[in-house]
């Protein structure tokens, strides 16, 4: 986001000096606390993002008028004085009989600050994703049977362009691939240890790594999902690591050609400007609100500490067992062909004593809501862990762009 414009409306009915000194008071404060510029504006600009500052009552009018040249939703700021909050209410209202959508931002210059923030967040994500190109590099996995998504809804709805990567094309350049050695000790040295893997199942790792970045970078692509046990079967190595590195890299990249999770991947990495981890869910206990995550690779980026492991299901190559830091986190996924259905949670993650029955990073999260649905109405298996909360980001967006 460029920056943020605050359109100013007051009534002439008050004192000028008096609503001029708080009009400063309230876009210095919040200028303070947001990390984009933000402008007082007469009139707004293109190239920003636009909220309506109703400073005082008696403009609902005026106000009407203005947001009628605005984009969708209006963002009205209110603050406690001046019947500000009762004129946005209006306002809103007017909006809402009419067919429009917007929200009221209301408290003192923090509390809209962050808010503001939100929305910019919120608008730059949706500004990215659409017109956007997605790979999916080979098939979905056959036993992905709920997890596809309609190519027409991607391209009519939200303007992203699905490139179909055949896996040979990936097999073929990890086959040309020559990593140095430098970029294999990169991946080594930080390991808290290594159990079983070669050093040539790293070299083999790294070297899918680099196809991989190539067929991203030859296709222009935002993002992109691996059929990754093509992999395993064929060479005898794993995408774990090209995985792992391509979601550091900004570059979310999801497992399985799992389509469904890739987009979730993709909008958590614009909403929360953090890598997330894609997991399967592996045990839920619906008395404690836990729910056991698990799966082979981890972006490094959200590793306290990790160690270099075989592959779970296969024993062949490289897998991940990461820890990740306790703490805050949100879990969520996107379902339906039309990416119109969502699980969200937000809760804390807990570590596990790591089991070997399981893909190697496993983690516990402990929820603030019901689990249950995933065993009455579940979206599919994957899901995406963000650290940090991001309910209410992931929610409105949801609600705003993809929600029928």
């Amino acid at each position: 986001m460029e920056r943020i414009q605050i359109v100013v409306r007051a009534s002439s009915l008050h004192d000028p000096d008096a609503i001029k000194r708080l009009e400063r008071t309230l876009v210095d404060g919040i200028a303070a606390a947001v990390p984009v510029p933000v402008h007082a504006v007469e009139q707004p600009v293109e190239n920003g993002l636009t909220a309506v500052l109703v400073l005082t009552g008696g403009v609902e009018r005026e106000v009407l008028k203005l947001v009628s040249q605005l984009p969708s939703p209006t963002l009205l700021l209110a603050h406690p004085g001046h019947n500000s909050l009762p004129a946005s209410l209006e306002i809103l209202a007017r909006i809402r009989q009419d067919g429009g959508e917007g929200r009221v931002l209301f408290g003192g210059p923090e509390a809209i600050a962050a808010e503001l923030d939100r929305e910019a967040r919120i608008a730059d994500a949706w500004h990215e994703l659409r017109f956007s190109r997605v790979g999916l590099v080979g098939e979905p996995s056959e036993w992905l049977v709920a997890s596809d998504v309609d190519r027409a809804f991607l391209k009519g709805r939200l303007g992203i362009e699905v490139s179909h990567i055949p896996i040979d094309e990936l097999i073929e350049r990890v086959a040309r691939a020559a990593p140095k050695r430098s970029e294999v000790r990169r991946f080594a040295r930080s390991s808290s240890g290594e159990i079983a893997p070669s050093r040539d199942d790293l070299q083999q790792g790294v070297a899918v790594y680099e196809a991989l970045r190539s067929v991203v970078e030859e296709n222009r692509l935002a993002a992109c999902t691996v059929r990754c046990f093509d992999l395993v079967d064929r060479l005898e190595t794993t995408g774990c690591y090209a995985l792992s590195r391509l979601n550091d890299e900004r570059i979310p990249a999801a497992c399985e050609g799992d389509m469904q999770s890739l987009f979730s991947l993709y909008i958590g990495r614009l909403l929360a400007g953090t890598a997330g981890f894609m997991g399967n869910i592996s045990s839920v206990d619906t008395a404690r609100n836990e729910i056991l995550i698990a799966h082979c690779t981890c972006p490094l980026s959200l590793a306290a500490e990790y160690m270099i492991r075989t592959h779970f299901e296969s024993g062949l190559g490289v897998g991940i067992q990461a820890k990740i830091a306790e703490g805050p986190c949100t879990l969520f996924r996107l379902g339906g062909e039309r990416l119109d259905r969502l699980f969200l949670r937000e809760g804390t993650i807990r570590a596990v004593a790591p089991r070997e029955d399981l893909c190697r990073t496993q983690l516990m999260v402990t929820t603030e809501g019901p689990v249950g649905d995933l065993l009455r109405a579940p979206l599919g298996n994957h899901h995406v862990l963000l650290p940090g909360h991001h309910r209410e980001t992931i929610e409105r967006f949801f609600e705003r762009h993809l929600q029928s």
